[in-house]
């Protein structure tokens, strides 16, 4: 009997643990069936977040794209944009937006940004957390309307280059070349080489003239071209892409530096150029008509594969070579032919600085002086022509000529 009840005892015991140890199994259960329930709903939850936000960031991409397209005109952009973003969303994700904003910006450059928010609905509100998600966004697109120009530099190196910048300086030349046994008090063509007494430092008057502080006429246009290539450079980010060509004009026409997009290149031989040696005459007309021969049309629509082209001339417009070529203003006939090509003609004209009493000047330019002005103003293109009588007018005036050319290629819009 004892074995017994000791057997009994030991049952109800069992009995017991077994009831308490189902208790625990079914509460581990329902805590971990909660847990797998909030997970799993959870999951559901973040693939619709990510598919919410993947379509529409897929919506705003495309929206943009559109509204640059060449297709789009400017004034439509926004509306294009609004339109193509709604119809690549369902009717719920287009109730679900909350907010939307469309900029745009026209001109050589042309791009698009839309922002955008939604409240996407949760699948379980209340189990893990408000009835909706939030979603944002943004899209942009951008497109540069690049507008490509070959800017032609036809510099005159005949020996009146030679001559100083302002009369200041020629007084000045007249003063240190008073000893000069070849150049007696020399003003004209003070580039040439020169027997100077035998203690100067110099071989040439021009480096006298360098020496003593005093410009001369080709000084200035290097340092004026310079400036128009920094100017046009400046409009580089706004779409201008432009090659720099360099030509020399005195007894004809030679090409010193081929088109370059490297801007620093052409601005560093610009300032390495050299009169042409000695008594360079000046054939301005046959030197034009020979650059001309070179060329073909100008007409360009400012592609990359059709450049628009500019020749400027850069000069003191008056041509001699003594008794081979009349001595007068540069002539107008090959300035019209480059125009008729398509060509625009830009034309800076450096004063000629009188030089009265020096034979050279009496003899071959003062008795057309008053002819070179309206000859090179008929040579450019309306509104391409500029002058100037001081360097400081010089400067001014390339910068007019990069301003124009800008509003030319309406580069400011």
């Amino acid at each position: 009997m004892r074995a017994f009840k000791v057997s009994k005892q030991k049952l109800v015991e069992w009995g017991a643990r077994l009831k308490g140890e189902r208790g625990t199994i079914a509460l581990s259960f329902a805590l971990s069936a909660t847990a797998l329930l909030l997970i799993g709903v959870g999951s559901v939850q973040l693939a619709m977040i990510s598919g919410g936000k993947a379509k529409y960031q897929s919506a705003a991409d495309t929206a943009v794209l559109a509204a640059i397209a060449p297709t789009t005109a400017d004034d439509d952009m926004e509306d294009v944009a609004e339109k193509t973003f709604l119809a690549n969303l369902n009717a719920n994700e287009r109730a679900a937006i909350t907010n939307f904003d469309v900029t745009t910006e026209t001109g050589r450059v042309r791009s698009a940004v839309l922002t955008y928010a939604a409240n996407q609905a949760t699948v379980a509100p209340g189990l893990i957390g408000g009835s909706h998600t939030p979603i944002a966004g943004k899209a942009s697109a951008r497109k540069a309307d690049f507008r490509y120009v070959d800017v032609d530099l036809w510099l005159d190196g005949s020996a009146s280059m030679g001559v100083a910048a302002d009369e200041a300086g020629r007084d000045r030349l007249r003063a240190l070349s008073r000893n000069d046994r070849d150049h007696r008090n020399c003003a004209f063509a003070c580039h040439m080489p020169t027997r100077m007494e035998l203690n100067s430092p110099y071989t040439t008057s021009e480096q006298r003239a360098h020496a003593n502080g005093v410009k001369l006429r080709h000084d200035i246009m290097k340092e004026s071209v310079q400036i128009l290539i920094d100017e046009l450079h400046d409009a580089y980010p706004r779409g201008l892409r432009a090659r720099y060509g360099v030509a020399r004009m005195a007894a004809g026409w030679e090409r010193q530096l081929a088109l370059t997009s490297d801007m620093q290149r052409a601005r560093d031989f610009v300032g390495t150029f050299q009169l042409r040696p000695n008594s360079a005459p000046s054939r301005l007309t046959p030197a034009i008509q020979a650059g001309r021969n070179t060329l073909t049309s100008g007409a360009g629509d400012g592609s990359q594969a059709r450049p628009e082209k500019f020749i400027i001339i850069v000069t003191d417009g008056m041509q001699f070579d003594w008794h081979a070529l009349a001595p007068g203003p540069i002539g107008n006939s090959a300035c019209q032919d480059l125009k008729s090509r398509g060509f625009r003609v830009g034309v800076v004209q450096l004063k000629y600085v009188r030089l009265d009493g020096d034979a050279a000047f009496n003899t071959w330019v003062r008795p057309v002086y008053n002819q070179i002005t309206p000859a090179l103003q008929a040579c450019a293109s309306a509104g391409y022509y500029f002058h100037a009588d001081n360097p400081d007018e010089v400067r001014a005036a390339f910068r007019q000529l990069a301003k124009t050319l800008e509003e030319s290629l309406r580069l400011t819009e």
